[in-house]
């Protein structure tokens, strides 16, 4: 793969690669990029700390019915 980059490497234009638009494109695909990717974590913490809160609120409620059997 890099050595047919290397080899059609003079084949490009510097001076399309030097413009702004294409600057501002590659700028706004990776910052879209990030959002993907942050957005999973997120998503993923969330579901996880629901969990624990769930596991939390479970383990009280077992705990003072325990209690009141005594």
């Amino acid at each position: 793969m890099y050595l047919d980059l290397l080899t059609q490497a003079p084949l490009l234009d510097p001076h399309i690669w030097a413009s702004p638009d294409v600057l501002t494109s590659v700028i706004d695909y990776e910052a879209a990029k990030k959002k993907k990717s942050r957005g999973g974590g997120l998503i993923f913490g969330g579901i996880c700390c629901l969990l624990v809160v769930v596991l939390i609120v479970v383990g009280i409620y077992l705990l003072t019915k325990r209690k009141k059997q005594q």
